[in-house]
């Protein structure tokens, strides 16, 4: 089968949860279909990226949307300039942050980008053509009539928006704004033929909402192997870039809400917390001493840095799957989750992972984890039975595929 993916996100390197979701799906289908990827240029998909992935991938087809025809047109590089201004002058401005929540930025869809997409799914020709992401959701409007079209939602915007701005104080005109923008979302994914969601949640969300089209659960897939719990090395692990707002505001949520309440000093000292993903430093961290903070940055083998620690999630907002729930489940690490952050994964809270949503109660929950040994050791085990039986690369392949019978 032919199948034509068009993405925002080149899938490499692996220093997101989107990148890597893409990747290990593709890694497997590539060897039973041929594969092609749309992507633009610029922002997070780099030139390196893209050479290295051909080396790895060479069985697939790739073709760029180059930056310099993006910045051919006008409202696009006005935006670039819009942006870039209002990060340096009003990044702090309530006005600008909302703005931030309700308008992805850096995304192209003009007249020549759709040409560019329809000439090579025409030439091909595609069986399918699957888009993934929101940004590109109005896509479905613009594609040849006839072709089968399929999307991969890998975050419900709308559910993302309210859960970010609940914390704003929203006049009419921004009520009525996100409620066009959910409507408009709605309205595009009934353009498709099918839509994958990551979690039944997130279909059970859509169902009620309004989407009418059939709707397959294709949960993201990990890369990480799987090992034998090794008990406890006194680290505590949070996962995840500061490149996405959720792990932003839940870094925040956990400095100066959650770590405060816990005596460091006298009863654990000697346990330090290792942050894992991209930009992170230490100021951006508090409520635990300094010298206990490990600023690890991207890592290619997670196991390095995570196997044998706490994985803790203290993730506020967004949607979707969190990916890094499944490798720490795979790692054999006991997991310490907010309600959303185990959203739509079979894990049941006090069996396979503690679910905490108040601060007091996420503290309570990282010192009854730090003191008991068969706890931890009881989690760590069902969580990654949990992973193995529903969440292996294998099945989760397998049923994406049921997503290109149509």
């Amino acid at each position: 089968m032919n199948i034509t993916i068009i993405t925002i996100l080149l899938p490499y390197p692996l220093t997101s949860g989107g990148a890597q979701a893409q990747y290990n799906m593709i890694d497997v289908l590539r060897k039973r279909h041929h594969i092609t990827i749309i992507f633009p240029l610029g922002g997070q998909n780099h030139k390196w990226a893209l050479k290295e992935l051909r080396t790895k991938w060479p069985e697939v087809t790739f073709h760029p949307y180059s930056f310099f025809r993006q910045l051919l047109y006008f409202p696009f590089f006005i935006d670039k300039v819009t942006r870039f201004f209002n990060l340096v002058f009003k990044l702090n401005s309530e006005s600008f942050q909302k703005e931030r929540v309700l308008k992805p930025y850096g995304y192209v869809i003009n007249e020549d980008f759709i040409r560019f997409i329809n000439n090579i799914v025409n030439n091909q020709p595609a069986d399918i053509v699957q888009v993934e992401f929101y940004p590109f959701l109005k896509l479905a409007r613009h594609l040849p009539e006839g072709i089968k079209k399929v999307f991969i939602h890998h975050e419900i915007r709308f559910i993302r928006n309210e859960r970010n701005l609940k914390t704003f104080a929203l006049n009419n005109s921004d009520i009525e704004y996100m409620q066009y923008l959910k409507s408009e979302e709605i309205d595009d994914l009934n353009k498709f033929d099918k839509i994958a969601t990551l979690t039944n949640t997130d279909k059970d969300i859509l169902v009620t909402n309004g989407v009418s089209v059939p709707i397959l659960v294709s949960p993201a897939a990990i890369h990480t192997k799987v090992f034998p719990y090794k008990g406890w090395n006194n680290t505590l692990v949070f996962l995840g870039g500061m490149g996405h707002a959720p792990n932003v505001e839940g870094m925040n949520w956990l400095s100066n809400e959650v770590l405060p309440l816990i005596d460091w000093k006298r009863k654990f000292n000697n346990v330090s917390l290792n942050v894992i993903g991209n930009t992170w430093h230490k100021e951006n961290i508090s409520g635990i001493p300094n010298r206990n903070i490990g600023i690890k940055g991207f890592v290619p083998k997670l196991e390095d840095e995570a196997y044998g620690g706490i994985m803790i999630v203290p993730i506020l907002s967004g949607s979707g799957m969190r990916m890094k729930i499944l490798e720490g489940a795979a790692l054999a690490m006991p997991i310490i989750t907010t309600t959303v952050g185990i959203e739509g994964i079979n894990m049941i809270n006090g069996e396979s992972c503690i679910i905490a949503d108040k601060p007091a109660e996420f503290a309570e929950a990282m010192i009854k984890l730090m003191t008991d040994t068969e706890l931890r050791k009881r989690l760590a085990i069902s969580a990654q039975s949990i992973y193995i039986k529903y969440y292996s690369k294998e099945t989760l392949v397998s049923k994406r595929e049921n997503l290109y019978i149509i």
